[in-house]
């Protein structure tokens, strides 16, 4: 017997064998239908290969030395959400089952040759990729099967948001930037079952949340993050405010001859993030963060957050 019938037998005894063969088939049939570039692959192409069709980009792909050639794989082999959402179903697993190897999941969807169809939204024809071993490899790693959502976040989201709005936000919290603790759990807990996903900018908030608990320690407590983030949200508030009645008054060069630094702030954003600590608050804790005007006159280094970028807006 060939060793890769061994190891074939060999996956077939563990129990996570068959959860992974299903995975496997799932995203094959998906990736038979074909997909269609997203914005941001679309973005990337058009920057970086002037606005190719589909035969031309063929071409660069089959051409091993073409600059950023890895780069676009890799982002073409990123899942996005409506992937990993109509997948979700299939990762979801009863509690305290093992998830399925990751490699199980890659041979399972490299055992016959198959060739994924890229689709250009504007004309510009069809995009055939071969798939590979490390092509299979980068897109179910981006799927994250062996992140299991802790019970209780996962009985809420059963309870409280079924159908598709329950997958997604399985799939946003598969793909959250932290490790799941006792106290992030208890917060998104609460948090769940009073936060109204059926509208966008309950989505939007619970994005935010995510993207805040990433920046925190694990043992963390939350809403004194949450105080913080919205002091200095108020501080910069009033920084891009205090910046355009210095505008008004004098030009670039005065202000900058005084050293004072010229730092736009998107104040439309800001207001947003607010909105949404408050939804949070709101939901989670049964109040709302109240903002000292007082302070908002006190200086603030919009540099020391990590996506402080965000908040930054530069003139047109």
């Amino acid at each position: 017997m060939t060793a890769k019938r061994h190891a074939l037998r060999a996956r077939c005894r563990r129990p996570s064998a068959v959860a992974a063969a299903r995975i496997a088939d799932t995203l094959r049939e998906i990736l038979m239908r074909g997909l269609d570039l997203t914005n941001e692959t679309l973005r990337f192409i058009d920057s970086t290969f002037s606005q190719p069709s589909a035969a031309e980009l063929a071409a660069i792909l089959q051409a091993d030395t073409a600059p950023e050639r890895d780069s676009l794989l890799e982002l073409l082999f990123s899942p996005d959400e409506p992937l990993q959402i109509e997948l979700e179903g299939r990762l979801s697993r009863p509690q305290g089952e093992q998830p399925p190897a990751a490699e199980d999941v890659v041979a399972g969807l490299v055992a016959t040759p198959l060739a994924v169809a890229f689709h250009f939204p504007d004309g510009r024809g069809v995009l055939e990729v071969d798939m590979t071993t490390p092509l299979a490899r980068r897109l179910v790693t981006g799927l994250g099967i062996d992140r299991v959502l802790p019970k209780g976040i996962a009985e809420a989201i059963a309870a409280n948001v079924p159908g598709p709005g329950g997958q997604r936000l399985r799939v946003m919290l598969r793909n959250a930037r932290f490790g799941f603790a006792p106290a992030k759990n208890e917060f998104l807990f609460a948090l769940i079952p009073h936060l109204d996903v059926q509208e966008e900018d309950g989505w939007k908030a619970f994005a935010f949340a995510l993207e805040l608990l990433s920046e925190m320690e694990a043992s963390a407590d939350i809403f004194p993050a949450l105080a913080a983030r919205k002091k200095w949200l108020a501080k910069a508030l009033h920084h891009g405010q205090r910046l355009r009645e210095h505008l008004a008054q004098s030009n670039f060069e005065t202000l900058l001859s005084r050293g004072q630094r010229l730092i736009w702030v998107d104040e439309a954003l800001a207001r947003r993030q607010m909105g949404y600590i408050d939804r949070i608050c709101s939901a989670v804790f049964g109040r709302i963060l109240p903002v000292d005007a007082d302070g908002w006159s006190q200086s603030v280094d919009i540099e020391v957050l990590q996506n402080a970028a965000d908040l930054r807006q530069r003139p047109t």
